[in-house]
């Protein structure tokens, strides 16, 4: 019975005893039975829905953090929790989402988008537009990356905002609960595709810091543990599981355990030696390209001793075979076709000691240096990073490894000390050269842009990164001659989305974000 019902059918008992000599005993049973009916309504723990699809993460539970640095890990999750005005499809195209409509001025300085009227969270909440508002804001005045400042850009006074401080007067107007309304300083023809990456428009219920919460997905937050996510489809739709079920499980023995017993839908990501062995019966590995293309990087960091200097960087980037690199990471990484998009076939380093000697000679650092290599061990990188320690060793390059594990690894590929090298899996937001630029480059003011820093300030790139409309078109090749010489990124090798599932199972795939667990999940009976 409802609280509400109970409650009023317990009030009618008190007026019927009236207030005599037996009002204390009415009232006593009326505390006793209102406390009951507490306990069933919600005080314990809430009850999950039975699970009709199991997705295994092979990696830890990354904290709840929508404008974070980029995590392809977390933006699933997010995906199936709430949505932003617009979105990017399987194929590319930029659609609506939670926005009805979007029209643009002739001149293309103003964006009116029109919300979905029947919006609301999954606690029943309407969503209006300053929900899309707050978003907006709170991307763009982030101290540990500079994400979405880059991505907003050509909003009105977004070159006045200071990460940490208020925020000036932009270009975001609400006007009505259904209506946002952005104005540009400058045209950006690829604003709605920036609109388009997860977090920037994305509406969420308030609540704890770092604890996952409710938005206006097609799923809604049954139950939270820091193993594991119960999700449940908050309207019914043909050929979506009721329920998903989310483990997260870094080990490789634990995940194949789950597979033998059949209670995996889909293993994505994988833990890095997962494929080492034979998938158990009933499972099969599947491989697509993704889009952009996602590379595995080696980041020198130009702002820390003695990779801040460039013989340092030359003698590290002369010191690994680059081609043995990538056999190591198996089906897990691939040759790159070039390095910049648009541009002529990059020069990858060689390996080469005699290089590495002459490198070390001129920097005066003696016969050896030591670095520090961070990455993160449930990621691509944990395949190489000994292989790479190795290849260092015989050219008398001394380099510790640090692995880390989610949420410490987000936090560490950003942070201004740490590690001199970094193991990093990239993916910009766009197919554009100055994505990628804007990526390595750290800006001279301010965090960041993206999920790593290189502490490689240069001022030469910032007509192109910063979408200067009177700049001239980027010369990729003297782009990709500049990052040859400085050596500050290393591209190791493409990393195509790769992940487990039953034979025959096509689900759905998203270039971007790699397959949708909601089109793997094996309807039928409940599993616990």
């Amino acid at each position: 019975m409802p609280l509400r019902d109970t409650v009023t059918r317990l009030r009618l008992v008190m007026l019927q005893h009236g207030s005599g000599g037996r009002s204390s005993r009415a009232v006593a049973i009326v505390g006793l039975a209102l406390g009951m009916a507490g306990l069933a309504s919600g005080c314990g723990t809430p009850k999950a829905p039975p699970v009709t699809g199991t997705w295994v993460v092979g990696q830890a539970l990354p904290d709840f953090d929508p404008q974070g640095p980029p995590d392809a890990v977390r933006w699933a999750v997010e995906r199936l929790l709430s949505r932003g005005l617009v979105e990017e499809d399987s194929t590319g195209r930029i659609v609506p989402a939670a926005a009805e409509s979007v029209a643009i001025s002739s001149d293309g300085l103003r964006y009116t988008f029109q919300l979905r009227r029947d919006l609301t969270f999954s606690d029943g909440a309407a969503c209006r537009s300053r929900a899309f508002r707050e978003a907006l804001e709170a991307g763009v005045n982030r101290l540990d990356h500079a994400t979405y400042g880059w991505l907003l850009a050509a909003v009105t006074g977004m070159s006045k905002v200071r990460a940490g401080r208020p925020l000036p007067p932009l270009g975001i107007e609400t006007p009505d609960d259904f209506t946002l309304v952005l104005s540009l300083a400058h045209p950006d023809s690829l604003l709605l595709r920036k609109l388009a990456f997860p977090g920037t428009t994305t509406p969420w219920r308030p609540g704890r810091a770092g604890a996952w919460r409710d938005g206006i997905g097609d799923y809604a937050l049954a139950v939270a543990s820091p193993q594991r996510l119960t999700l449940a489809r908050r309207k019914p739709a043909a050929g979506e599981p009721d329920s998903l079920q989310v483990r997260f499980v870094p080990a490789a023995s634990r995940v194949r355990a789950l597979l033998r017993a059949g209670v995996a839908d889909l293993v994505w990501p994988s833990p890095p030696d997962l494929l080492d062995q034979a998938l158990p019966a009933g499972y099969e590995a599947s491989t697509r390209a993704a889009r952009p293309v996602r590379r595995l990087l080696l980041v020198l960091r130009a702002d820390l001793p003695p990779t801040s200097r460039s013989d340092a960087r030359h003698a590290f980037a002369s010191g690994i075979a680059r081609d043995e690199l990538i056999a190591s990471l198996g089906p897990v990484g691939e040759d790159l076709p070039e390095w910049l998009p648009g541009g002529p076939p990059f020069e990858f380093p060689k390996e080469d000691p005699e290089e590495v000697r002459a490198w070390l000679e001129r920097g005066h650092f003696g016969r050896s240096l030591h670095v520090v290599l961070a990455y993160s061990a449930d990621g691509a990188g944990a395949r190489v990073a000994r292989p790479m320690q190795a290849e260092w060793a015989r050219n008398a390059l001394d380099v510790e490894l640090r692995p880390f594990r989610q949420p410490a690894v987000a936090s560490e590929m950003l942070r201004r000390g740490g590690a001199q090298l970094l193991l990093v899996e990239s993916q910009p937001p766009l197919e554009t050269a100055a994505a990628e630029l804007a990526w390595v480059v750290q800006p001279l003011r301010g965090a960041a842009v993206g999920a790593f820093r290189t502490g490689w300030s240069t001022r030469e790139f910032d007509r192109w990164i910063w979408d200067d409309p009177a700049a001239p078109p980027l010369d990729v090749a003297w782009a990709e001659q500049r990052l040859a010489e400085e050596q500050v990124v290393i591209p190791i090798a493409a990393l195509p989305w790769l992940w487990a599932q039953r034979p025959g199972n096509a689900g759905r795939f998203h270039p971007r974000f790699g397959p949708d667990p909601r089109g793997f999940a094996h309807l039928g009976a409940a599993r616990p």
